[in-house]
């Protein structure tokens, strides 16, 4: 990070950019962290935003690290929105450098109740697997638009209104599916969905810890390979471009099938192909889910 904030001065210094463009000079510019906190500012702001996305594509935001043009664009920036709940710890390490008196930052998910482990003490931050959590986040963002930009005021309500609806209605399709299910457990490489089982009375069984890089020891292994022998789970679920080596083995050794469940904190190359966005990677998350719990 020191080497970070190093060439960060330097570049700064002899740069003449800036986040404003001849064509979007009257648009409110606003850096985030990562994709789901881009797709909802646009959900809210539409024409009237210029978005920023630190997070480059099929990025890992556990593993982000500001570069030296990061470290511009953050200190150029009047606007940075990030979740908070310890979700970006980088942030804290490079606030003071970038700080300018105009600046102000938005912490997304503010208010939002947070799950604790309890044998840990660590802060789940996933907040956005859950799809009523993300309408309370949608909310927080257009007061802040109206805040900065009441001119616009009407046409962020609409859009929130609009968005909200989309939301609720997939979360009443996730009840109607799921209603049906034979079982509460399913089973997943990495401990990002604890939001989502808290909305639907659902059991999550973490493979690996918060941290998608953590590995589980032979003891954790063999209880889930009986967990999963136990209550017949027919899939292990995995993340896009995750170690699938652990997930096979417990397939192997079960009989169980593997599948895929997304958390949505960025896109790949392939799903900006197909014109997907965080809608349509939670639908697609539901259609595994019920294949992983009937």
């Amino acid at each position: 990070m020191k080497k970070i904030l190093i060439l960060f001065i330097l570049v700064s210094a002899l740069s003449g950019c800036s986040l404003k463009s001849n064509d979007d000079d009257q648009k409110i510019k606003i850096v985030v962290s990562f994709y789901v906190l881009e797709y909802l500012t646009q959900r809210i702001g539409g024409e009237f935003v210029s978005i920023t996305n630190l997070l480059p594509t099929a990025g890992e935001p556990h593993d982000y690290e500001p570069s030296t043009k990061d470290m511009v664009t953050l200190s150029k920036a009047n606007h940075i929105f990030i979740l908070g709940n310890q979700f970006e710890p980088w942030f804290d390490d490079v606030s003071k450098t970038i700080y300018h008196k105009r600046q102000e930052v938005l912490v997304v998910s503010q208010g939002i109740p947070t799950i604790v482990n309890s044998t840990t003490n660590q802060i789940d931050p996933h907040v956005w697997t859950s799809l009523r959590n993300n309408v309370v986040m949608l909310n927080t963002i257009k007061n802040e638009l109206i805040r900065i930009d009441p001119d616009h005021k009407i046409e962020y309500e609409a859009n929130y209104q609009a968005a909200k609806a989309e939301f609720e209605t997939l979360d009443q399709e996730f009840i109607e599916v799921l209603k049906n299910r034979v079982r509460d457990e399913f089973v997943v490489n990495h401990a990002a969905f604890g939001y989502l089982a808290k909305d639907y009375g659902l059991n999550m069984i973490p493979i690996m810890g918060i941290e998608p890089d953590a590995q589980p020891n032979a003891s954790m292994m063999a209880k889930i390979i009986d967990i999963v022998k136990q209550y017949d789970i027919p899939y292990i679920l995995y993340e896009d471009d995750a170690d699938t080596e652990v997930a096979d083995t417990i397939a192997a050794e079960t009989g169980a099938l593997t599948g895929v469940l997304r958390p949505g904190e960025s896109l790949n190359v392939k799903q900006i192909a197909n014109g997907d966005d965080f809608l349509s990677i939670m639908r697609q998350n539901l259609q595994w889910l019920k294949k992983a719990l009937t």
